[in-house]
């Protein structure tokens, strides 16, 4: 009998060809039974592994990183503590009621200072000096509006000084106010002049009284 070389199948008749594996059996044919495979023996089972926690080799490489995300850190406590926190409230409380049960006093409205009592020539041109205008009241402030000064004296006069008086209805005077007008004003001549402020209107206030009280030359 003979039998493929590559398969180890029996060949029939006297072809050239395995008609198992279509293996060349020209070449070589063996005349003796190839052993058949065999079954492959089992291997036996591994040991088994004592309990304990698993070692393993060591790999020569250093420790592997962990990135650990650092704990937030505690907010800084103030100096003083609940301590201090109650010091300053009590100083608060104790400015806000002594504000509150204490009168208030406004300071007093400066009296407009003095102006030099004309005298000799000084007094010769005031006199000779005339100041009209028409006021109003705006928001509580007095206005004069059209305002005219005719310096009637035969020399020129570099400023006026006007006084403004507020009366009430029994000719109480309530308030005085004075402001400088600028000039040159020439001799009989006039100079006009518009929003002159003259302070706050007073409480009760129903008459006006302006005139000039001082001039420079």
């Amino acid at each position: 009998m003979k039998f493929c070389s590559n398969c180890g199948k029996e060949l029939e008749g006297s072809g050239r060809f395995c008609v198992n594996c279509g293996a060349d059996t020209a070449a070589a044919m063996s005349t003796a039974a190839a052993p058949l495979p065999g079954p492959i023996a089992s291997m036996p089972p591994p040991p088994p592994m004592a309990a304990g926690p698993a070692q393993y080799a060591s790999t020569g490489a250093g420790p592997i990183p962990v990135m650990v995300s650092a704990a937030p850190a505690a907010p800084a406590q103030k100096r003083g503590g609940m301590t201090g926190t109650l010091v300053v409230l009590a100083a608060i409380v104790a400015g806000g009621y002594y504000y509150y049960n204490h009168p208030k006093t406004s300071a007093p409205t400066p009296a407009p200072a003095p102006i030099p009592t004309p005298s000799g020539n000084d007094k010769a041109l005031v006199q000779q000096q005339s100041f009209n205008a028409q006021w109003q009241d705006e928001s509580g402030m007095l206005i004069l509006t059209s305002a005219k000064w005719t310096n009637s004296a035969n020399v020129t006069l570099s400023t006026a000084t006007v006084q403004c008086e507020q009366y009430n209805a029994d000719g109480t005077d309530l308030s005085q106010y004075r402001v400088t007008l600028n000039g040159p004003t020439d001799p009989n001549a006039a100079s006009t002049y518009s929003n002159v402020q003259m302070g706050a209107v007073a409480t009760g206030m129903s008459k006006v009284n302006c005139d000039v009280v001082h001039v420079k030359e």
